[in-house]
């Protein structure tokens, strides 16, 4: 009898769990107070949202506190008041942040997906301290949330003795919804409680199923509201002073821009930047690469980030490439008379105009289209005798466009279509690049069905033409998961014009088999393990390039603590890009790797983790380790702390040196290479308007030749003592970033900035770390000084206050 009533008791548990939960939201006719206090009468009255439920650990056990939200709406706005009960609430983690850094505090986070089709929500989050921060949640195949987007939106928090409580206010204007009478919207919540490191959702989330924005509620009872107009100006104006030790130059600048956002339609949104200006975004961590790829570095510039996911589909689109450096740079060194000399050569070209269209209709489609344009690129030569200078156009008026299309299907489906294209003023040089993406699921939703397709065709009089073609079929929901994939580059496909590819003419063949155990069992909170198999060839010719296997486990301890362990078997190699000539390759035997993480428990105030990992190649007596650790410490409410120290070392590394110009010689060494890193990252939060943040960065890398080979066709390498030239390098680089920022009104801010960088790149190795420090303080460095001030106007603001 109590096995029968057990089994009553899963079956009904079952059903509620899949149950899509839904709340009513209740028309007011007098706005509510953003205070932080549930003071108003319809509170009273209203039905809450409650009954969360544990994401982690325990997935679909009661959360571990209680919660009730209440919804209300009128015709300007959504507004969500609740109560976050806590029976300890001086046990709140209630750390200060900047704005869109929830860093290790409390927080609620608040889901709207206003088409209620799974594919796109806008989530509002809030820690107990009252820093805000809104994220786009973006289905794809394990979803991805986009922390880039920025809303203006009203909110207010308190603590008090029963947990903590908050408000807010979302206009409409920050939403995007279809034009109708009674509107049924997709809504879940998160809550996190830091000191169980506890997620819980309001509607039941499976973890044994991929993506979570499909496992929504509904928000009910909202009718007759009209999609605003959505306008906005965000004009600013910028001031620059910059000081180059190397060249003993001062120089000033002012400029101003703006940046404006137009609601199309219910649906599509446009927005446009004229003169922007990007020089207090972080600097990049520059590299000394010895690799034949080019080094990937993020992008930071807000336009390119925010409500950028339809422009990801194919794998096409870097945004980058807009404003980077002039495309026919080496020209200047081509023309070079005698006794000339550059004298300076841009390192990016200056956009004048930006517009993006973007945005997805009630029936699922999607369009988005973005256009670029910079302007004429010159370097300048001068001669060293007389002084006269002259300009050489080094990029000339060049036009940049990316269009999209995307279509939703049944069961979180979907098919896209992109294209993107660069064109030149008066110069024959073009880029073009179509491709295509698609996913299709099951209903269940635990198997997809992916793939990916394009076409290049690039150059100037004599155009270049290449396909590629990605295929996977996989079950990526449930404990056991497991797929396979195929991938073919041709090798004349080049979409790196406005794209990123590190490699084309392959033919790789991946299978996995993965295990997720999300349950807390014995001594752990959960694991995961997978084991992989990798077939790489090359097109041309169709051989095999390289064969791998690996296996990759984590593991998270009941009290947060965690490790991580990484093995890899590589068998022989024919590296084809090495070499860095077509149909050559460079041979290099089995090998193994291995790497093993270990991490505290990061929910606490000061938390450390640390790594190391190796691998070798016995039969050439080559080998390699890389080691690490951080820590994170919060000091205070107010205070945090973000120090990485990381050291990559190789003995016997063979590479690439030098060709021939006949390109029949190509040059091999055997080498030594170092490389230690330091980053310290310190914020300090005055409020939740007022921040400064400190990033600086010392990197050091140095390559020492020991002897010199001559690459034979068979990938194999034979000595060569009489080879002459120095490939020795030293390279240090030195960066601090400070940003003070003020948010002084909703979607406003004024930034004070500092940068200083510091490059010296020699052929002398020095092995001294020591030393190195000093060759940095006594190396020229460049310091620039910058303030801006952006102020945020909306136009349904100004109209309420005209009338």
């Amino acid at each position: 009898m109590r096995i029968i009533h057990l089994l009553v008791f899963i079956c009904l548990s079952t059903i509620l769990l899949a149950q899509k939960k839904s709340v009513p939201s209740r028309y007011i006719n007098e706005p509510l107070k953003i205070d932080g206090i549930l003071s108003e009468e319809e509170y009273k009255t209203a039905t809450p949202a409650t009954d969360f439920l544990q994401l982690e650990p325990y997935n679909g056990q009661p959360a571990m506190q209680k919660s009730e939200a209440y919804f209300f709406y009128d015709q300007s706005a959504i507004y969500v008041g609740a109560m976050l009960y806590d029976t300890a609430p001086d046990s709140i983690y209630n750390f200060l942040s900047e704005r869109d850094n929830i860093g290790g505090s409390d927080y609620i986070g608040i889901y709207i997906d206003p088409y209620n089709e799974g594919q796109l929500s806008y989530g509002f989050f809030l820690t107990p301290a009252g820093v805000q921060t809104d994220i786009k949640a973006i289905k794809s195949d394990r979803d991805r949330e986009d922390g880039n987007w920025d809303a203006v939106w009203e909110s207010s928090t308190k603590i008090n003795d029963q947990g903590w409580c908050f408000e807010m206010r979302i206009p409409y204007s920050a939403l995007r919804f279809p034009e109708k009478d009674v509107h049924t919207w997709g809504l879940n919540m998160f809550r996190n409680i830091r000191r169980y490191n506890s997620n819980n959702s309001w509607n039941f989330i499976d973890r044994n199923i991929s993506g979570f924005i499909h496992q929504q509620g509904e928000l009910t009872g909202i009718e007759n509201i009209k999609p605003p107009t959505r306008l906005s100006f965000s004009p600013y104006v910028a001031t620059y002073l910059e000081h180059n030790e190397a060249n003993g130059e001062t120089d000033f600048i002012y400029k101003g821009g703006l940046d404006l956002k137009y609601g199309i339609n219910e649906s599509y949104t446009l927005d446009m930047m004229l003169i922007p200006d990007f020089g207090q975004i972080q600097s990049d961590d520059k590299q000394l690469n010895l690799g034949p790829y080019e080094i990937y570095y993020d992008e930071r510039r807000q336009f390119f980030t925010e409500g950028m996911e339809l422009f990801d589909r194919g794998d096409v689109f870097y945004s980058r490439r807009i404003g980077s450096r002039p495309k026919f740079g080496g020209d200047a060194n081509d023309v070079l008379e005698e006794d000339e000399i550059i004298s300076d050569r841009p390192s990016e070209t200056q956009l004048v105009n930006a517009t993006k269209i973007s945005g997805r209709g009630k029936n699922g489609f999607a369009v988005g289209f973005l256009n670029a344009m910079s302007i004429n690129s010159y370097a300048t030569l001068q001669d060293t005798i007389t002084g006269e200078t002259r300009n050489v156009l080094i990029q000339p008026f060049t036009n940049y466009n990316v269009s999209v299309i995307d279509q939703t299907l049944k069961n979180n489906s979907y098919i896209s279509l992109i294209n993107t294209n660069m064109s030149m003023y008066d110069n024959p040089f073009m880029a073009n690049v179509t491709a295509t993406e698609f996913q299709l699921r099951d209903r269940s939703l635990k198997y997809a069905f992916t793939g990916k397709g394009g076409i290049s065709h690039r150059g100037a009089t004599e155009k270049e033409t290449g396909w590629f073609a990605e295929v996977e079929l996989a079950k990526n929901g449930g404990k056991w998961q497991y797929g396979v994939s195929q991938e073919a580059y041709s090798d004349d496909y080049n979409p790196n014009d406005m794209g990123y590819l590190r490699r084309n003419n392959l033919f790789d063949t991946d299978a996995f088999l993965r295990f997720n155990q999300v349950e807390p069992f014995g001594i752990f909170r959960e694991m995961s393990a997978e084991l992989a198999v990798k077939n790489d060839m090359v097109m041309e010719p169709f051989e095999v390039k390289s064969q791998r296997v690996e296996l990759d486990t984590d593991w998270l301890f009941m009290n947060n603590y965690g490790f991580s362990l990484y093995g890899a078997y590589m068998g022989e190699e024919h590296n084809y890009d090495e070499p860095r000539v077509e149909d050559r390759y460079f041979y290099k035997p089995q090998g193994y790797m291995y790497r093993t993480m270990f991490h505290s428990d990061r929910t606490k105030r000061f938390g450390i983790y640390a790594y190391f990992g190796g691998y070798e190649r016995p039969d050439r007596d080559q080998s390699g380790n890389w080691m690490g650790t951080g820590f994170d410490l919060r000091v205070g409410q107010k205070l945090a702390f973000d120090y990485e120290l990381s050291y990559n070392g190789e003995n016997n590394d063979y590479g690439y040196v030098s060709k021939n110009e006949e390109q029949d010689s190509i040059h091999f060494s055997r080498r030594d290479l170092g490389t230690i890193e330091n980053v310290l990252q310190m914020a300090y939060t005055f409020n939740n308007k007022l921040s400064l943040q400190l990033r600086g960065r010392h990197y050091w890398s140095s390559v020492e030749n020991k002897s010199f080979y001559l690459l034979q066709d068979d990938g194999t390498l034979e000595p060569e003592d009489d080879y002459e030239g120095e490939h020795d390098n030293n390279f240090n680089a030195f960066n601090v970033d400070m940003v003070l920022r003020w948010v002084f009104a909703p979607g406003s801010e004024m930034t004070f900035g500092w940068k200083n960088s510091i490059f010296n790149l020699d052929d002398s190795v020095v092995d001294n770390y020591k030393d190195n420090i000093e060759i940095v303080r006594n190396s020229p460095q460049t310091n620039t000084l910058s303030f801006k001030v952006l102020y945020y106007i909306d136009f349904n603001s100004l109209r309420k206050n005209r009338i």
